[in-house]
């Protein structure tokens, strides 16, 4: 089978070339195993944090030489689990590998079974699992997003943003997105957000001030770095902010360069009487975040754009391009195999 592995540590940025792919044996399940086939893989951002030398946060770290880690939706090929069936559909984090044979209850962030009937299964990696979950914890669980207010989404054409503006627009809010790129703000306000602005734009922080008319209310960052510093002075007093990413320092560590913001950041923190709370989207969504969207998605409320890979081998070129330019609109998928 074909996996991919951890070839260099990042500095800054990931690349393709600090992966590398590799032929293996396929595993053989052990005692109260079960062997997965890999369908989808799930490239998202935060795996960067586990590709540092030296683990910053978290608690998953790749080694050099390692597979990389990464959640997936599979199928059980062969089970010496008694709650487990051949056929059945699974989500977990088994890597970027075609097969893994695997213990469910030891698995990091355990495994579930995936119903192919309530949606496409690949949805499992989005609108139903930990995207869905962090959308759905940013406007409602620490959002508290009410009918009238206006909320901002920074990366909101990508597949936490995306499904929070949907979200948000369910409760009446007015809803803005941030995004790069005209393609990417159509495709936006596509899924119903009230107007987007392009981040890439020259005056992008008068174009994001008139767009806020009555100020901000929430605003869900995943971004960080020079969009966040636009929105920072147009939070009104007790705005909230959910934290559920910061892509633009996630090559940096803790010391970033200058110019030194966190005295201004501090500033605004008090004097806007700011709140500001960063959060595990699954473990905080969990599963009445999951009832809610799958009732959503089954009645056609919610839509949920998926940007799709072919190939196991493409994906570490995937993963890099998701810190640059890139076109993708919503949940970024592999397709490993066909089912």
């Amino acid at each position: 089978m074909k996996q991919i592995v951890l070839r260099a540590y990042p500095t800054g940025h990931p690349k393709a070339e600090d992966f590398a792919v590799e032929t293996v044996d396929m595993p053989v399940p052990g005692p109260n195993e079960i062997l997965v086939r890999t369908l989808w893989l799930s490239l998202d951002p935060m795996i960067r944090f586990a590709l540092d030398e030296k683990l910053l946060t978290g608690v998953s770290h790749v080694a050099i030489g390692e597979p990389v880690y990464g959640g997936a939706v599979s199928r059980v090929v062969a089970s010496n689990n008694p709650d487990y069936a051949l056929g059945d559909y699974v989500e977990g984090r088994t890597g970027w590998r075609e097969y893994a044979a695997v213990e469910p209850a030891k698995l990091f962030m355990g495994m579930r079974k995936v119903d192919p009937e309530l949606a496409p299964v690949s949805t499992a990696l989005g609108v139903l699992g930990m995207p869905g979950q962090t959308a759905h914890a940013c406007v409602i669980a620490i959002g508290r997003v009410a009918a009238g207010e206006t909320v901002v989404i920074s990366a909101a054409a990508g597949g936490v943003g995306s499904i929070a503006g949907q979200i948000a627009k369910l409760l009446g809010a007015r809803v803005v997105g941030i995004a790069g790129g005209p393609d990417k703000c159509a495709a936006v306000v596509g899924l119903g957000f009230d107007t987007c602005v392009d981040y890439k734009a020259p005056d992008f922080a008068e174009r994001l001030a008139a767009a806020c008319p009555d100020k901000i209310n929430v605003y869900i960052d995943m971004v960080g770095g020079d969009v966040t510093q636009a929105v920072l002075p147009l939070l009104t007093y007790r705005a909230r902010m959910p934290v559920c990413g910061f892509i633009a320092h996630y090559g940096v560590g803790r010391e970033g360069p200058g110019p030194d913001r966190l005295p201004g950041f501090m500033r605004t923190i008090m004097s806007k009487g700011l709140e500001v709370r960063g959060f595990g989207g699954a473990m905080e969504g969990g599963q009445a975040a999951l009832d809610d969207l799958s009732e959503w998605v089954r009645e056609g409320q919610i839509r949920h754009p998926e940007t799709i890979v072919y190939g196991l081998e493409n994906a570490p070129a995937a993963f890099a391009g998701i810190f640059g330019g890139n076109s993708n609109i919503g949940k970024l998928l592999v397709r490993v195999s066909a089912d």
